[in-house]
């Protein structure tokens, strides 16, 4: 053996007595840490290619979202936000009604308490802008329960007969003869106050409600930042026809990939199936913020509870 390798085998038992450890556990140490930061880099390429699709998905929602073993989710975050994987959310709002109120209006869901699909749909308008080529608007409609996206229509205009379209989506996917009672909120918009739309709300036996302002369709708005800031944000969009494909892939990425806290991490095609069978009074209740109860601090406006984050 060289005198150098001699002075290196020396140098490193003189290190394990001074830390009062066996080369043994020195190794073992080197091991697990290897095996650590293989876990650690595996699970970011896992948040890689979920981040592909959802780009702005949190660390919690990713967490379900990926069903991760081995890792509990306060390490899962910790490992996120040390990698610089956090992401900080914007909360903007744009209002696009164009619309007026009528004595007739009433908010029919403050203080609602749901248990069920097909019991409250939100509505709304909002549009996303291409620098350079034009303005485009999104129609959606969403059961305020199950948060699933039940109406999504992309136009280049903001006329009634798109949001027709998108009601003619619920009718078709949720049926006419569910939707009995079903309370249709969205704000004072012109577009669902147009006689076709009306007439079609009529002949569902659809009750039609109307927030007093934009923060009493909180729901439905909430819907509108997720998709413009979170999924619509870097799409280069130049037809309609394009659009409308990328809000269908949208529209099943959110109803069946992204876990909503409110319903308690599951996706709302995850949690409509759960509550499928489940009788009515096992049921989770979402009670709607009530408008006409003085705020409380720290209750969230707009919302249906201090749950909902979607």
């Amino acid at each position: 053996m060289s005198r150098e390798k001699m002075k290196d085998k020396y140098f490193k038992t003189l290190l394990y007595e001074i830390a009062g450890i066996s080369k043994q556990a020195y190794f073992q140490h080197l091991s697990q840490k290897t095996k650590a930061q293989q876990d650690a880099a595996l699970i970011l390429s896992l948040v890689d290619k979920k981040r592909k699709d959802h780009k702005k998905m949190g660390s919690r929602p990713l967490f379900y979202a990926l069903k991760l073993d081995g890792i509990g989710i306060n390490k899962f975050e910790k490992l996120l936000s040390s990698n610089g994987y956090s992401i900080s959310q914007k909360r903007k709002r744009i209002i696009t009604t164009q619309g007026f109120h009528e004595d007739s209006d009433v908010n029919l869901i403050n203080g609602f308490e749901l248990t069920g699909i097909n019991q409250v749909i939100v509505g709304d308008i909002t549009y996303i802008i291409q620098v350079g080529i034009r303005t485009f608007y999104v129609f959606t409609l969403k059961d305020g329960y199950s948060k699933m996206i039940v109406g999504l229509v992309g136009s280049d205009n903001m006329l009634a007969n798109n949001a027709i379209k998108a009601l003619k989506q619920v009718i078709t996917l949720r049926k006419k003869e569910n939707l009995m009672g079903t309370i249709h909120h969205t704000d004072a918009g012109s577009q669902y106050k147009a006689t076709a739309y009306k007439k079609l709300i009529a002949d569902c036996q659809i009750r039609r409600s109307i927030a007093g302002d934009c923060l009493q369709n909180g729901m439905a708005e909430q819907l509108n930042d997720v998709l413009k800031n979170n999924y619509l944000l870097n799409e280069q969009i130049t037809t309609v026809e394009q659009l409308n494909s990328v809000l269908d892939k949208i529209k099943k990425m959110i109803n069946e990939q992204r876990p909503v806290a409110a319903l308690g991490y599951r996706t709302p095609v995850e949690f409509e199936n759960w509550i499928k069978d489940l009788p009515v009074e096992e049921r989770p209740t979402m009670k709607m913020y009530d408008f006409t109860q003085p705020k409380e601090k720290g209750e969230l406006l707009g919302g249906i509870n201090n749950k909902e984050v979607l």
